[in-house]
């Protein structure tokens, strides 16, 4: 008799590993190391060869754009829409309902914050999650930039659409009813709200076989090889705590020195 074959499990992913790997792929393997030091767990090994040849660009097939709706000021809530999930380790979040247009979903309370989708493999944690009074599930990422900063009509910030349409699988998979769209609200406290803007991000068959494709890619990806360019690198947290040998702009603090030789794949 012949014993089926146990399917190898997926590489775990999330919405962040998503966007730090369409920004660097090492930065996403070096990342992985950061957080688990943070844990108190030993940190997993890294894939990228010593030996790697970087990139100029990002290896990571882009997502869909033909139709996002971009929005200069607040965003309208209605009176029968209300808030069902928040991700409590986030501080500063917009307050978008009064408290009685707050009903959380008891899954998500305890520290048990994490959305899964265990048929990919993913999960991860929207910053709210608003039932419309229409029934659907909508995820919305915050971010508090000035909307046009970095932000460009004809395709957008790029990592900003790789979140949202992960989250909004991870809505699909835990509530059961695919959302249309998926929401980034920038808000530049800065402006005294007047930079205020949000951007609706399409989720349909396009997008979810997108992710499914990136999915894929991302793990069949032996390499992880580093996208050393400045605007990656000025914001990478491994290369501000001096672990890539790689990067196009240098972080020269106190911790380099011992960092970087403490990281043998640096």
């Amino acid at each position: 008799m012949l014993v089926p074959l146990a399917t190898p499990a997926l590489e775990h992913l999330t919405p962040h590993e998503l966007v730090t790997y369409f920004r660097c792929p090492y930065e996403m393997e070096l990342g992985r190391g950061l957080h688990a030091r943070t844990v108190g767990r030993a940190p997993p090994p890294v894939r990228t060869p010593l030996d790697v040849v970087p990139l100029r660009h990002s290896p990571m097939l882009a997502p869909p754009l033909g139709h996002l709706e971009v929005n200069e000021g607040c965003l309208d809530v209605s009176d029968g829409d209300c808030l069902v999930y928040e991700d409590e380790g986030e501080v500063d979040l917009p307050v978008l309902f009064p408290p009685d247009r707050v009903h959380k979903d008891p899954r998500f309370t305890n520290g048990h914050l994490n959305l899964i989708d265990p048929e990919l493999g993913l999960s991860g944690r929207p910053d709210l999650v608003i039932l419309r009074e229409t029934g659907e599930f909508i995820p919305l990422e915050y971010k508090a930039t000035h909307l046009f900063v970095g932000y460009h009509e004809a395709h957008g910030r790029l990592f900003d659409t790789v979140q949202v349409i992960a989250e909004c699988r991870l809505v699909h998979a835990t509530f059961g009813r695919r959302p249309s769209h998926g929401l980034v609200l920038y808000g530049d406290t800065a402006g005294a709200g007047e930079r205020q803007g949000w951007v609706k991000i399409p989720y349909d068959d396009a997008e979810e076989r997108w992710l499914r494709v990136v999915l894929g890619q991302i793990r069949a990806d032996s390499v992880r090889a580093p996208v050393p360019a400045e605007r990656n690198c000025g914001s990478c947290e491994p290369n501000a705590e001096g672990l890539c040998r790689y990067a196009a702009v240098r972080y020269e603090g106190p911790h380099h020195r011992q960092a970087f030789l403490a990281s043998p794949r640096s």
